[in-house]
């Protein structure tokens, strides 16, 4: 509606008005309207643009991760070095002999002590009885030192060890590379002294003594071929 429209219908259903108040008023109202319809239209247009920004504006995803290794180390198995050795029998038990009592080593032949004595007793048939070493010293005997270390006397396929130790409870024979456990006994008539045997297909060439350990306590050979130590 016009102004000049206004101003006539006051006149005609209104009492006398000032005509520059009521064209004043007029035009108040008139820029009421068109700023309300101008702030409508910003709201709409606004709504559209967030609405845009947020439709252009994705969640970010990102590539899959891939699973983590496990940080836990498995447990390592040791590792064992074989034998150079190949044992041709098992560990007999430590036994005891005692003094002056006469113990069969094979088909003709024993063992036996007398005093701080000891023999290797040969009973052949149609043979006299002898003894293949004599009757051999262990106390006192120069000719062994302190006797701490095994020899070796061999009859036939026996072999025999005689020495001094507190300790030895294993003997083993070498020949070659393999080995045999020999029999250990206790000398209950020559005290702190052992004499371990054994019946062997081979010449041995080195026997090692050790204690309940495992560790070495005399040899005749060379140490580094110990058979207990691969």
């Amino acid at each position: 509606m016009s102004i000049e429209s206004e101003l006539r219908e006051l006149r005609t259903d209104s009492p006398a008005l000032d005509p520059a108040r009521v064209i004043a008023g007029a035009r108040r109202r008139r820029r009421r309207g068109l700023l309300t319809a101008a702030a409508a239209s910003a709201g709409v247009a606004g709504v559209a643009v967030v609405g845009l920004l947020v439709a252009q504006d994705p969640v970010a995803v990102g590539p899959p991760v891939a699973a983590t290794p496990s940080s836990v180390t498995p447990p390592v198995t040791p590792s064992v070095t074989p034998s150079r050795y190949v044992f041709q029998n098992t560990r007999p038990a430590v036994v005891s002999l005692a003094a002056g009592v006469e113990v069969k080593l094979g088909p003709y032949l024993s063992f036996k002590t007398k005093g701080t004595q000891w023999a290797v007793i040969s009973r052949r048939p149609g043979e006299p009885v002898y003894e293949p070493f004599g009757w051999r010293q262990t106390v006192g005997n120069a000719n062994i030192g302190d006797g701490a270390d095994p020899g070796l006397q061999i009859s036939g396929n026996v072999v025999t060890s005689v020495f001094r130790s507190q300790t030895a409870v294993t003997v083993v024979y070498t020949s070659g590379r393999k080995a045999w456990y020999g029999q250990v006994r206790r000398l209950a008539g020559i005290p702190g002294w052992v004499a371990a045997t054994a019946a062997l297909p081979a010449v041995p060439r080195s026997v090692f003594a050790y204690d309940a350990d495992g560790k070495l306590v005399g040899c005749l050979g060379d140490p580094k071929d110990d058979p207990l130590r691969g």
